[in-house]
């Protein structure tokens, strides 16, 4: 399956528009993305290409008034891509106790938690705010964690669930709605030696056939974190923690106004440039 790759030049560039316009493309069908010197590239498959999508994007209209974005097409092959996704994947380490790297790059001693993620087309390595600030709150949440069942909704990478299993917890089951991610996840779990994650392909509706969980974890973005928080607590057990991430600090309040509504009690929340990972409990 070929993919089609656009690049985003963003003058003045700032991370923090790239970020908003990934967090928005990944809506449409983008799964994969690297950080360029200017903006970033973008990888969604040829068959879901449509230009026209990117330019009906709100948020797209709203930045073109205040920046100049430039974008440049090219269609690449699945071998293509594995060869940049390497090239631009640079190991990252997470408050000095969680190295995520991909199996060529050198471990680190001294490190607590080593996480495999080998570069493929999922989204997911760490690199971007909201994978880090639920890295660190899984770690916050570890004694809640161990001995549990967890749910990674949107798992991506499986980098959530692979953290997940390393803090203790007894069973994970992560579900994303793309393929690349259910073969992407599958490869981690493997590389990192682990047998108690269960990847499944599909969206919140597979949860009603769940048994209930423990921990929910769930890093996509508002929309879809607004519309599906009823289907994640009816999955979650009284007492039950769920975190969230994907949305912005300016969207906290809609995101507490929509869990307290489903049952939820705002904890607390971890913040990193503008980006949000806030965490509830179920009454």
């Amino acid at each position: 399956m070929n993919y089609i790759e656009v690049t985003f030049d963003i003058t003045p560039y700032e991370e923090a528009v790239a970020d908003a316009l990934i967090s928005e493309l990944g809506t449409i069908g983008y799964d994969g993305f690297s950080y360029t010197d200017q903006g970033f590239t973008a990888y969604i498959p040829a068959k879901d290409y449509n230009a026209q999508a990117i330019t009906r994007l709100e948020i797209f209209d709203f930045f073109t008034r205040n920046y100049r974005i430039e974008t440049s097409v090219q269609e690449i092959e699945d071998q293509d891509w594995n060869k940049v996704w390497e090239e631009n994947f640079t190991p990252i380490v997470v408050d000095d106790r969680i190295l995520v790297r991909a199996g060529f790059h050198a471990p680190v001693p001294g490190i607590e938690y080593e996480i495999l993620i080998e570069p493929k087309m999922s989204f997911g390595t760490g690199h971007h705010s909201t994978t880090a600030l639920m890295l660190r709150t899984i770690l916050d949440n570890k004694e809640r964690i161990t001995g549990k069942r967890v749910l990674d909704m949107g798992c991506g990478t499986g980098i959530l669930s692979i953290l997940a299993a390393k803090t203790g917890a007894r069973e994970i089951t992560g579900i994303d709605i793309d393929e690349w991610a259910y073969n992407n996840a599958m490869e981690n779990i493997r590389a990192n030696g682990l047998n108690n994650i269960t990847i499944k392909i599909g969206d919140a509706r597979l949860l009603e056939a769940e048994a209930p969980f423990d921990v929910i974890l769930a890093n996509i973005n508002r929309n879809i974190l607004l519309e599906d928080m009823p289907h994640y607590v009816a999955r979650l057990l009284p007492q039950g923690l769920l975190i969230m991430s994907g949305f912005y600090l300016q969207d906290l309040p809609l995101i507490q106004e929509r869990a307290a509504q489903s049952g939820l009690t705002f904890m607390t929340y971890r913040e990193d440039k503008n980006w949000v990972a806030a965490s509830f409990y179920k009454n």
